[in-house]
């Protein structure tokens, strides 16, 4: 019998049957979104992901999730920039003696369409880390419409997730702001980052002055103050 790689998700009958059961059901189904086909197929590999991040990022349990400290400099990173054609594990390297993913410093990546990090920290940065879920999209969909009010900040979002399927959930909500391509994960793990969505606050030359673990619980003025704050510090 073939290999079922949805066999341990729980269910009692198997992905192959079950979609068997489908084929044999009505002959002329009605057609169905192509978003909420592929919202589900991403949400799956979200919970997926959001489990391995969670369960791999701490060296201490009490920290989980919180973000790097406050009052320290943000982690480099250099990684594919959305629509780039680039599809390639972000590098997190901070020096050259870090063992971290990546040959060199991640600042100091010089290949065309890479986003990296240290570029944006000439003005305070609101760094935005999602998977592809509805949840964190729309999210991301309320810091666009905020940007404009901020011409001395400078956004970034990170998707973590495989390049083709991030890159249609750019496209689709025509953002923007620069958006990296988090491939393997390796950016939000070295964030310290378990559930979307989440967001840095730095000041400029890259501080973190602020963190917020999911900050779609924000209203439109929390977000709003907590950039403010940033731009005021």
């Amino acid at each position: 019998m073939p290999d079922d790689r949805f066999a341990d998700l729980g269910s009692r009958k198997r992905a192959g049957e079950r979609l068997a059961d489908l084929d044999r059901g009505d002959p002329q189904p009605p057609p169905r979104p192509r978003r909420a086909s592929y919202t589900w197929v991403v949400g799956v590999a979200a919970v997926i992901l959001i489990a391995f991040v969670s369960l791999n990022t701490l060296d201490e349990p009490r920290e989980g999730g919180s973000g790097p400290p406050v009052g320290k400099p943000i982690p480099q990173f250099a990684a594919p920039t959305a629509g780039s054609g680039l599809d390639f594990d972000a590098n997190v390297n901070q020096s050259a003696a870090d063992p971290a993913p990546g040959d060199t410093p991640a600042c100091e990546v010089r290949d065309s369409g890479a986003l990296r990090s240290c570029d944006y920290t000439s003005k305070p940065l609101m760094l935005t880390f999602i998977v592809p879920t509805a949840a964190c999209e729309e999210f991301v969909d309320r810091v666009e419409r905020l940007r404009a009010r901020f011409p001395g900040v400078n956004f970034v979002t990170v998707i973590s997730g495989q390049a083709k399927q991030s890159e249609e959930v750019v496209r689709d909500h025509a953002w923007k702001q620069p958006v990296a391509l988090d491939r393997n994960g390796d950016v939000l793990t070295r964030y310290r980052f378990g559930l979307c969505v989440n967001v840095v606050l730095a000041s400029r030359g890259g501080v973190v002055r602020e963190t917020k673990t999911r900050a779609q619980s924000w209203s439109d003025a929390e977000l709003r103050a907590a950039i403010e704050r940033t731009v005021k510090r």
